[in-house]
């Protein structure tokens, strides 16, 4: 099974309501107790495994209304990277002022610069990354709920593709984040592989309570636009990012597909599964099922 088919499976998989906030609780607490700390100034990446898939849920910063927003380049600073703040105040750097209310919150975009070498603080930054500034306030303007934070996401997409094929996971996204002391504003940095080489394209941010992206929550028009469903009644915003573009780089786009696509290493079988216990359940995923994730963006229910 290749990497696109291994992807898909595991987020075509529906899993009991409670299932994805227990595991985090869980592997919060045998992470020394830290879940408040982590989930208000932390730095995780965007893997392909299930595990990460699970904690991707905390991919999100939340905030309440706020008169002033910090500028781009004081978030990075204080977030401890000087170099990505010193970005952001640069030509280049692109600095904005979009927002939108859905629900309970205010989401809104603060900036984006793109390039290599931009920041102290990520592994890959040596390779040409995409950073994004935003926040989420309340709209009702009071405190955050330190617990809901960890109930939204941020991924972008790109017009053309199909949201579950080219997002956050898929772009080797990461992010850093912290509330503010008085839990009005939280801010996130959020960076992934460069989204400049998709600048012909319309290529989108998209904020919203929920998890990894479906045809539940987007759906697809006959131009390749990208929207919400109209049936997705959780909070949500899409933001259309403001790229350049004479900066598109079709050559990397489809390296990054070919890549995407690439057969992956045959999953080892785990040790620590007991095939003569009867509690056990072992599931067949087939190529149809594959093809119909792939196809339709709903959940493979398996039995």
């Amino acid at each position: 099974m290749n990497r696109d088919d291994y992807r898909a499976a595991f987020d075509g998989i529906q899993f009991r309501q409670d299932f994805q906030r227990d595991t985090v609780n869980r592997l919060l607490r045998e992470a020394g107790g830290q879940h408040e700390k982590e989930c208000s100034s932390m730095k995780t990446s965007f893997k392909t495994t299930l595990l990460v898939a699970v904690l991707a849920l905390t991919l999100v910063v939340s905030a309440a209304a706020a008169v002033m927003f910090l500028h781009p380049s004081q978030v990075a600073e204080k977030l401890g990277d000087a170099r990505l703040a010193a970005a952001f105040e640069q030509e280049d750097a692109i600095v904005l002022n979009q927002s939108a209310t859905s629900g309970d919150y205010t989401f809104n975009l603060m900036g984006i610069v793109s390039g290599a070498g931009l920041s102290d603080l990520y592994s890959e930054a040596d390779a040409a990354r995409s950073y994004i500034v935003a926040s989420v306030t309340r709209a009702d303007g009071q405190p955050l709920d330190p617990e809901k934070q960890c109930d939204l996401s941020f991924t972008p997409l790109v017009a053309g593709y199909l949201p579950w094929e080219i997002n956050a996971w898929t772009l080797d996204g990461g992010f850093s984040s912290f509330i503010t002391d008085d839990m009005h504003t939280g801010y996130y940095i959020f960076e992934c592989d460069s989204l400049e080489m998709f600048a012909d394209h319309t290529v989108y941010l998209a904020a919203y309570e929920g998890f990894a992206p479906s045809s539940d929550m987007f759906q697809l028009g006959q131009d390749g636009s990208i929207a919400f469903q109209d049936s997705f009644t959780a909070p949500h915003a899409l933001f259309t990012l403001p790229l350049d573009a004479a900066k598109a780089d079709p050559a990397a786009v489809a390296a990054f597909l070919d890549k995407l696509h690439q057969p992956s290493p045959e999953v080892p079988e785990d040790p620590t599964v007991d095939e003569n216990d009867p509690n056990a359940k072992s599931f067949d995923i087939t190529q149809d099922m594959v093809e119909q994730y792939q196809k339709t963006g709903e959940p493979i229910e398996l039995n």
